[in-house]
């Protein structure tokens, strides 16, 4: 068959992510794989669905328009899959679940520490990810339900706040703005700015704060994940704007300092995510539930 499920999940993965060789790393597989599989899915609609642009793609109109059925048809048959495992009681007790890195790193513990103590015969499956991959894994149905921040958008998914934490800047210990009570963000442009990588909800709130307020730093640099991000401003080789969260133990050790910004507050959202009008698990349910909680 030329719509395979196989085919489209991966047709999908190099639709949202415009890119042959991110699309085989998000699917595990190899790049050739991928680009193969596109091309037996072109012969077989007997048109181009992507054109070449150098290392990027995009959707040609024909693509465009196959768009949406994939992700509604990868979407009904997790539905099916879900709904038939369910009635065999194998997914009742079983999470997938995705978390972004931060929450992975420094909210996720505690979470499944507290479901296994009230719901101990729940089986939990994580995929870590950015906040681009796990919309696609959501809308995939590899996961059932994801952690990641915000700002995100999609027809598909609910999406829903369950925490919320200011942006600070983190300066190393012995840097000469670690005495100050807070920054401004004009300051920042004379500073080496540290950044995640692009795909990530951080990255994309960061940039949008910088270009809301016409602020263009003179040098960042990109890394794939905070703490490689704190351990780089500890070696006092730029600052960065990251969560609150994300700095407790650091700020409480004395290796990093952490300021507000002194002429905005920038609150992030982060939210939990999953297929619009699907049902969901009771593991999930039992998940969510602990995530209405007060995290302490």
């Amino acid at each position: 068959m030329t719509l395979d499920l196989p085919k489209l999940r991966i047709f999908v993965a190099v639709a949202r992510s415009g890119s042959f060789t991110r699309a085989a790393e998000e699917l595990d597989l190899r790049q050739p794989t991928v680009s193969q599989q596109i091309q037996v899915l072109e012969r077989g609609l007997r048109t181009p669905l992507f054109e070449r642009l150098g290392r990027r793609v995009q959707l040609t109109p024909a693509g465009a328009a196959l768009l949406p059925y994939a992700e509604r048809i990868l979407a009904l048959a997790g539905e099916a899959e879900a709904t038939t495992r369910e009635a065999a009681g194998l997914a009742a007790r079983t999470l997938r679940l995705g978390a972004g890195n931060t929450l992975a790193t420094y909210v996720l513990p505690d979470l499944l520490a507290r479901l296994r103590w009230e719901q101990p015969e729940v089986q939990v499956q994580v995929q870590v990810g950015n906040t681009e991959q796990l919309i696609a894994a959501v809308v995939d149905s590899r996961v059932e339900l994801a952690l990641v921040g915000a700002p995100l958008s999609h027809p598909l998914l609910a999406i829903h706040a369950f925490l919320r934490d200011d942006l600070v800047v983190i300066v190393p210990a012995d840097d000469h703005w670690a005495t100050r009570r807070a920054v401004s963000l004009g300051e920042l442009r004379q500073r080496t700015l540290l950044l995640r990588e692009e795909g990530s909800a951080l990255q994309a709130a960061v940039c949008e704060l910088l270009r809301d307020h016409g602020i263009a730093p003179e040098r960042t640099i990109t890394l794939g994940n905070l703490e490689a991000i704190k351990r780089c401003v500890e070696a006092a080789l730029g600052i960065s704007i990251v969560p609150e969260l994300a700095v407790r133990r650091e700020v409480r050790d004395g290796t990093l300092r952490a300021l507000p910004l002194a002429d905005v507050q920038v609150r992030r959202v982060f939210n939990y995510i999953h297929l619009r009008g699907r049902p969901l698990s009771p593991a999930a349910r039992a998940f969510i539930t602990l995530l209405h909680r007060p995290l302490e």
